[in-house]
Formats: C-alpha cells, sequence, structure tokens
C-alpha cells in the first residue's frame, strides 16, 4: 500500500514537533540574540574651512548615546591643536587668529576618550 502524502506530512510535522518539544527543559525559552556592544561615534561638521582672520565659524559634533542613557549637556570637548590657532568655546563657536595658517579644531567624547574628530581650518 503507498503512504498518502497527506499523511506523510502530518508524520513529519508531528515528528518535527516532538523533536523541538523534547530540547527544550520545561518552562525555558529559547535565548534573544546577545545585544551587540555599544561602538561609540562622532561626526564632526564641517570638516573643511576657509576663513578671513578674525571670522568666526560654528562647528557641530554629532554623537550616538547608549541605550537608556542621556546626558544633561553633549560630553564632548573642544580645543583648537595649534597654539595661536584661534579659540573655540564649549558650544563650539571657532573664532579665527589674526595672522594667515592653517589650524585643526578638535572635538573629543568625555565619556569615550579615545573618540574624536578634527577638521582644518584655513584662515587666509
Amino acid at each position: 500500500m503507498k503512504p498518502q502524502p497527506h499523511l506523510l506530512f502530518r508524520s513529519l510535522a508531528a515528528s518535527s514537533l516532538l523533536l523541538a518539544l523534547a530540547c527544550a527543559a520545561p518552562g525555558s525559552t529559547v535565548p534573544a540574540k546577545p545585544a551587540e556592544p555599544f561602538k561609540p561615534m562622532l561626526k564632526l561638521r564641517p570638516v573643511t574651512v576657509s576663513l578671513v582672520a578674525g571670522a568666526t565659524q560654528s562647528f557641530q559634533a554629532e554623537i550616538n548615546y547608549q541605550e537608556g542613557l542621556r546626558y544633561l549637556r553633549q560630553p564632548v570637548a573642544w580645543r583648537v591643536v595649534e597654539p595661536q590657532g584661534g579659540t573655540i568655546n564649549g558650544a563650539g563657536l571657532y573664532t579665527a587668529p589674526g595672522t594667515p595658517g592653517v589650524f585643526h579644531v578638535e572635538v573629543r567624547r568625555e565619556d569615550f576618550p579615545e573618540v574624536f574628530a578634527s577638521a582644518t581650518v584655513t584662515v587666509r
């Protein structure tokens, strides 16, 4: 006698279900996929600027946050790398020096100090 296709399917489906149930302990659940580790990021805009001596330029830092964690202020620190290369305040407002040259503005995450970005400023 030839097996009926619908009976073979039912038999396979039932055996798969039994196997799945046998592999799980009573009351246990399948573990969720582990979360990816947090990767801090930092973007700086603009990355290149050309200014006249004494002019100002606003820089913006964009960072990502760990899930469930918020700060009262953005945890970044600004600085001008070269001495005599101008000034930058805590809000990212750069003021070019009175002399021409090529300078660099750097922003660093305070919560992850190894993460930083820089921009090049050419003063004419």
